[in-house]
């Protein structure tokens, strides 16, 4: 009787083993470039720790690459299959790169300029150094523009240094090592607690999509269902962060390792700007465009069409 059991057991164990690594077998790897943890990648990052994209048959894996130039060079070149930073995505696309957005989850980039407790004004950082995620991406064409509003001339008055994601600038700023930093909401709350100066609430400015998804053309056309069984869940996780604000609300506090006050502002941000369905109105899109053009100073008839930045064959399916 105990040798039957015994035998039994080990049947039972091999017969799950088998399932389990049959299954793990299956799963197959889709990677996503991000530059450090933001409010725009609670949906994604929700999904990916309650295992809803192994429904679909994927292994999510957020890889984190400080500088968004080389998030696109390795997404451009098949070692990522997809990326989060939309603005660097659509400046990429107006320049001519063959990349295409394929999806938006929060449709306004919550940027903060801070700077030190001394600096009064963006006029007060002529001759200081201000700290921004990446030298070649959207978010610096973005300083430039407020300091040039603010008078200053942009490519003399200040200089300009990267270090990587947002929590890397508040720790710079932090250090006093930089003058001014572009800081993703929530990390502004702390350090305006701590004295440090909000200069500016760039959606008051420039209005351009902040997160989402976006490929390069190659993939697309390579790999549909892939990209549908992606952008699958994600749609499911935006209705999931919408429908549990709670559970939501606890996500974002140990994610982004904020209180509870930040936790709760951060939350109603999110879903005040998440786009449900992925597909935002194409204004939102040609906003970011235009400021883009602007940014690169190209003529009205060197700026690509719509189609040539995103594409809207697969969310909407």
């Amino acid at each position: 009787m105990s040798r039957r059991i015994g035998f039994i057991l080990a049947l039972a164990f091999l017969s799950f083993f088998c399932r389990e690594h049959l299954f793990a077998q299956t799963l197959r790897v889709a990677t996503v470039g991000i530059t450090g943890p933001n409010i725009g990648l609670v949906p994604l990052e929700m999904a990916v720790r309650k295992g809803l994209f192994k429904r679909q048959g994927l292994d999510v894996r957020v890889i984190t690459v400080r500088q968004s130039d080389v998030i696109i060079k390795a997404t451009l070149a098949g070692e990522l299959h997809f990326m989060d930073i939309v603005p660097t995505a659509i400046l990429a696309a107006v320049r001519g790169l063959p990349i295409r957005t394929i999806a938006i989850t929060v449709k306004r980039a919550p940027y903060v300029l801070i700077g030190q407790p001394q600096i009064k004004s963006i006029a007060d950082l002529k001759g200081k150094k201000i700290d921004v995620s990446s030298l070649g991406g959207l978010s610096t064409y973005l300083v430039r523009e407020l300091v040039t509003q603010a008078g200053l001339n942009s490519d003399r008055d200040v200089t300009y240094l990267s270090v990587g994601g947002t929590s890397s600038r508040s720790a710079a700023l932090g250090s006093g090592t930089i003058d001014s930093a572009l800081v993703l909401a929530p990390d502004n709350f702390a350090l305006e607690r701590k004295g440090y100066r909000r200069l500016v609430w760039a959606p008051d400015f420039v209005d351009y999509p902040f997160s989402g998804v976006a490929a390069s053309v190659d993939l697309l056309a390579r790999e549909r269902d892939f990209t549908m069984a992606f952008l699958k869940i994600l749609v499911a996780a935006t209705q999931d962060v919408r429908q549990n604000r709670n559970e939501s609300i606890g996500f974002i506090k140990s994610y982004l390792r904020v209180g509870d006050e930040e936790a709760e502002k951060s939350y109603e941000f999110l879903v005040k700007d998440m786009v449900v369905n992925l597909v935002p109105a194409d204004r939102v899109i040609r906003s970011a465009m235009n400021f883009a053009a602007k940014s690169l100073k190209l003529q009205p008839e060197a700026i690509p069409d719509i189609s040539k930045v995103r594409d809207w064959s697969f969310a909407p399916r």
